[in-house]
């Protein structure tokens, strides 16, 4: 495919940067923020009702010992902070804190093994609705740092490296070379006392091209004739020839449709057929038949309704969003939702 914009991942390093200084912004204003003055009452509600419960039923996974999803409940601070998911506490609406939807099991499901009592699930109620009064611990500070997502190792991987434009080794007494890959090649060849190997039969190359191209071996007609033409562009016709037939298409967008989990139907025990997934796998084949960039392959999968609404053929390219398995009677919504943009 010619002319293509390179993939180059750089954009999740720096994203990753951003994101981190950010949350460091973030933990540092939670860190020194002074914590609200409680009435004396509700303090004694916190120790009565619901340090009890924390510690019974919270603390085995969310505190200094152990964070399950980054989370910890052991400080008001660490509340307010919540972990992967978001702040587990809303100052200005305690009712839609995800620390209720989740013990309520209205998305998340906490505790996991079993929801908690009615009458637990009231007491911790009334005290996010109390605005979670805690005691007075100073300004607390949650020890959790941004982790990093990619090392040095993973850093310096090349496919994350700015393009060059190295210099083609010059190589004395080279009669194998036939372009600069070559020279490339013969060089390290060389730096590991190696040779090269003898040049394949022509049988042999028009196999490894249709196999490579289109996935399918030449029939008896097609390597006769390949043999029969005697011309020096023989080479370069047949390769053009393969690049042009839409098998090619068809056996490289295999690939791609693997990667992005391509499925026909949503999976699971009930595994209901998906009668329009087909437009996406043709969109897959004609972009790579068309000699689509990259670049503009991928926007299209991302945004096609947005970047041309009335194009069928764009919109088709939508359907990237939609394979992950689906299953339409999962009362976890939020965690199937939060499953399928993983995937």
């Amino acid at each position: 495919m010619n002319d293509h914009v390179p993939f180059r991942r750089r954009l999740p390093v720096r994203f990753l940067a951003l994101t981190q200084a950010v949350a460091a912004l973030c933990l540092g204003s939670w860190a020194t923020a002074a914590e609200p003055q409680f009435p004396a009452e509700q303090i004694k509600y916190f120790e009565t009702h619901i340090r009890p419960l924390l510690i019974g039923r919270c603390y085995k996974c969310h505190s200094e010992a152990k964070q399950s999803g980054e989370l910890r409940l052991d400080s008001r601070a660490a509340l307010i902070q919540g972990g992967e998911s978001g702040p587990s506490f809303d100052a200005e609406n305690p009712d839609a804190s995800l620390f209720l939807e989740a013990i309520r099991y209205e998305s998340f499901e906490m505790p996991p093994k079993g929801k908690l009592k009615d009458a637990e699930i009231e007491l911790l109620t009334n005290w996010i609705q109390m605005g979670a009064p805690w005691p007075d611990e100073g300004q607390v500070t949650i020890a959790r740092s941004p982790k990093a997502k990619i090392s040095d190792e993973e850093r310096s991987f090349w496919s994350f490296q700015p393009l060059t434009h190295p210099a083609v080794p010059a190589l004395e007494n080279d009669t194998w070379s036939t372009g600069a890959v070559d020279q490339f090649v013969l060089r390290k060849l060389r730096e590991n006392d190696l040779t090269p190997a003898a040049d394949a039969e022509q049988v042999t190359l028009v196999r490894r091209l249709y196999f490579d191209l289109i996935g399918l071996p030449p029939t008896p007609e097609e390597l006769d004739e390949f043999l029969a033409d005697k011309s020096p562009a023989a080479w370069e016709r047949l390769v053009d020839k393969l690049l042009d037939s839409p098998r090619y298409g068809e056996h490289w967008a295999r690939f791609w449709l693997d990667l992005v989990r391509y499925a026909e139907s949503d999976g699971f025990r009930k595994d209901d057929y998906r009668p329009q997934a087909y437009r996406y796998r043709d969109y897959v084949i004609e972009s790579l038949n068309n000699d689509k960039p990259y670049d503009e392959f991928v926007r299209e999968q991302l945004a096609g309704d947005e970047i041309a609404p009335e194009d069928p053929h764009v919109l088709a390219a939508t359907g990237f969003l939609r394979h992950g398995i689906y299953e339409y009677n999962q009362r976890d919504a939020v965690t199937q939702w939060q499953d399928m943009l993983n995937d």
